[in-house]
């Protein structure tokens, strides 16, 4: 019994460290090519869930529908929008984001200074603004840059994720066949750890992305009774700022704050601070609580280390995907935090064939 037990955690021991050098090599892999990756997971979770809803709704209708058919309407209807969007609104954003620029370089530090108490003024005067204006330029010239980039990995994701999910079938018999081979270990534990962070990074997603719609309407309405022009370039804005957790609302202060100023002083700035106080109250005790109640509730300061570092390794992408990948990773540790929800917590997948069942084998 002894000699068995050493073998069986020997060779599971084993296989733990093949299977972990084997995940490393693909998150390695995968940092090179994180825009395709990530852009795929998420219009593939996408027109799943979709494809999903549909097919429901058409068997309790007695229709059958192939999910290849379901799927290419899908792809014709959302490349139709798109290509509609970009035409009617693209050029419409394009003036709009201009305008904005045009403020953003007409903004006089002096003005402000000339406003303020004559020692905050003398406390402004040692701060270099116009190296943090210059630094904002060349960000903005190399985001402007990439966008052709942008498109690009997105045609290509959206190629992906189209035969991802009509072929998920034969994937999925593919899957099973490693199942039954002799790296089934490393098989098992890209299932779990696969299912687990989908499972988790989905529910996570699905939440911020509501939260950031209806603080993106809240502002785009506030803003409009605060006479700010070009509401719909700022709500665009405050959306994809709001993907951010927590810190896109405080981050969205600063671009605002200068176009309030810009159009009615310091008395517009104070309006615009306490409209992003009331948002993020709203957002804290109201949109939180009720949308995340099935989630674990982190500490904010957790949140911003978290964002800090995922911007480290991550780039832009580590702001949005940081705390899900964060929770994830708390979730498949089953370390749970103080007001989460145990009913609705998301349930984590064990591997088969753990160290107790071997024991029980033997």
């Amino acid at each position: 019994m002894t000699d068995c037990n050493d073998n069986q955690r020997g060779r599971g021991t084993k296989e733990i460290i093949i299977s972990l050098v084997v995940l490393f090599l693909m998150f390695v892999t995968i940092g090179y090519m994180l825009d395709i990756v990530l852009l795929t997971f998420i219009i593939t979770f996408i027109f799943y869930h979709l494809v999903k809803k549909i097919q429901n709704k058409a068997r309790l209708a007695g229709l059958r529908v192939p999910d290849g058919v379901v799927l290419s309407i899908l792809y014709i209807l959302f490349i139709l929008v798109l290509a509609f969007a970009s035409i009617e609104f693209a050029p419409i954003l394009a003036t709009q984001f201009t305008d904005l620029a045009n403020i953003f370089i007409r903004f006089d530090i002096n003005a402000v200074r000339d406003s303020l108490d004559p020692r905050l003024a003398e406390a402004i005067d040692h701060i270099d603004f116009n190296k943090y204006i210059t630094e904002a330029g060349v960000m903005l010239a190399t985001g402007i840059t990439k966008i052709g980039g942008f498109g690009v990995s997105l045609f290509l994701s959206m190629i992906l994720g189209f035969f991802l999910l009509l072929e998920k079938n034969k994937i999925k018999k593919f899957g099973e066949i490693l199942g039954q081979s002799r790296v089934s270990y490393i098989y098992e534990y890209l299932i779990v750890f696969g299912g687990n962070f989908v499972q988790t990074f989905g529910k996570v997603m699905k939440v911020q992305i509501t939260i950031a719609l209806i603080n993106s309407i809240l502002s785009m309405i506030l803003l409009t009774f605060l006479q700010f022009p070009q509401i719909m370039s700022l709500g665009v804005m405050i959306f994809l700022l709001g993907l951010i957790p927590v810190a896109g609302v405080i981050i969205s202060l600063v671009p605002l704050s200068i176009i309030a100023f810009n159009i009615g002083g310091i008395s517009k700035v104070i309006a615009v601070i306490i409209m992003i106080v009331l948002i993020h109250t709203v957002e804290a005790y109201i949109l939180n609580p009720k949308l995340m109640s099935d989630k674990t509730e982190l500490p904010v300061c957790f949140v911003f280390i978290i964002l800090l570092v995922g911007e480290h390794y991550l780039g832009v992408w580590g702001l949005l995907i940081g705390v899900p990948i964060f929770i994830f990773l708390m979730n498949a540790l089953q370390v749970e935090f103080e007001g989460a929800n145990k009913k609705e917590r998301v349930k984590v997948k064990k591997i088969k064939g753990s160290s107790e069942e071997r024991e029980e084998e033997c």
